[in-house]
């Protein structure tokens, strides 16, 4: 059992290290790697329409037979509109916090009539 409890202690301090040596890295890089969620889905979107296009020219290419064309429309269609509602969410996010911050100056205004 002391075995086992010196292993684990030896696991922990080693786990510490790794945490420490991965922190001194983060601070060391001049840039920070954070993605908020939109950004990942827009990059992600993009990467799967630029793989799919290359796939099916070099499909078409090396094969000589074409891809549906129903499920190139579909997938240009699905990732179109997710990169299109995302967009609409950002622009309708942005007027709403400008209208909100708008609303909270004339209110802190002694100024304003009304």
């Amino acid at each position: 059992m002391q075995e086992l409890a010196v292993k684990y202690k030896v696991a922990k301090q080693k786990r510490n290290e790794r945490r420490l040596k991965y922190e001194i890295i983060k601070m060391s890089l001049p840039f920070r790697l954070t993605l908020k969620f939109n950004k990942l889905i827009v990059l992600l979107s993009i990467v799967a329409i630029i793989s799919y296009t290359v796939a099916a020219i070099l499909l078409q290419k090396y094969t000589m037979t074409e891809l549906s064309p129903t499920l190139t429309t579909c997938v240009y269609g699905f990732f179109g509109t997710e990169l299109l509602g995302l967009a609409g969410i950002k622009i309708f996010d942005t007027k709403y916090q400008q209208i909100e911050s708008n609303v909270t100056e004339n209110i802190n205004d002694p100024e304003a009539v009304g």
